[in-house]
């Protein structure tokens, strides 16, 4: 069985220089299929000309990183409604709020949330959250949208023992675990184990947030295993079977195809 990466942006600048020894090298280490968020308007014809040169392998979502949301919001998020029928997407992502950088654009964060929410809903496809410092108003707004079809992953989860349990009460959603968790610091790898192991799914938000023992490189898919291993220890599972549920896991959640 071969892990799938959940979340990954080698469609970035980044990995321009190597990205065909990246792929081989995700290979080598057992990753197969990957997942291509966007994160704005510009990003969004990377992912799809990487995607299309690897239709197996690759596939993308599309949507506005809070981050992205500046006053020019809504004629991003109008370009990307006009995406929206041209292809197939596994999911509208990454979307969410993030109050760690910068909290002037909130409310336009919250309103460019909850309006791509929407799109899952109509599309009936899965959402990849993002939320940094800002729980309280995801899982508000969350409640508040809440069709009945909704369902995604808690992308990149770092919050608190009290903020998972509160994620894992919308039971259609996931918990996306990468190298955070083997940080020294990082108290996640306290509570990791009480994701339910049918939720899990594993990324690594490659470039940034490379794993122990890969801490301070450049992230890529194929220092995976090192979070799978890891996170199969906090299991008390051998990595073998943390892989093939985590991987249909995410194949069930994406309607990914076999590879």
């Amino acid at each position: 069985m071969q892990l799938i990466d959940s979340h990954t942006h080698i469609y970035g600048e980044e990995f321009d220089e190597d990205r065909d020894e990246i792929l081989a090298r995700a290979t080598a280490a057992g990753v197969g299929q990957m997942v291509l968020p966007n994160v704005d308007a510009t990003s969004y014809p990377r992912v799809l000309d990487l995607c299309a040169a690897h239709p197996d392998r690759l596939f993308p979502t599309i949507g506005l990183h809070p981050t992205y949301v500046k006053e020019d919001y809504t004629s991003q998020l109008d370009y990307m409604e006009g995406e929206l029928s041209q292809r197939p997407h596994v999911a509208i992502g990454e979307i969410g709020l993030d109050y760690y950088w910068d909290t002037t654009y909130q409310q336009e964060q919250i309103e460019a949330f909850e309006r791509q929410l929407h799109w899952a809903a109509k599309l009936d496809i899965p959402v990849i959250l993002h939320i940094r410092e800002a729980f309280a108003d995801a899982f508000e707004t969350l409640r508040r949208v809440n069709p009945p079809q909704l369902r995604g992953v808690f992308h990149s989860f770092t919050g608190t023992r009290e903020e998972l349990e509160e994620a894992l009460s919308f039971p259609s959603f996931y918990v996306g675990i990468n190298g955070v968790v083997t940080f020294k610091n990082s108290t996640l790898k306290e509570y990791v184990a009480s994701i339910p192991l049918e939720r899990l799914l594993l990324e690594t938000d490659a470039p940034y947030l490379a794993p122990v023992p890969k801490r301070g490189k450049r992230n890529e898919p194929a220092f995976l295993p090192h979070t799978a291993s890891f996170v199969a220890s906090c299991y008390e599972l051998t990595d073998d079977t943390l892989i093939a549920q985590t991987s249909e896991n995410a194949r069930r959640l994406f309607a990914l195809p076999k590879y």
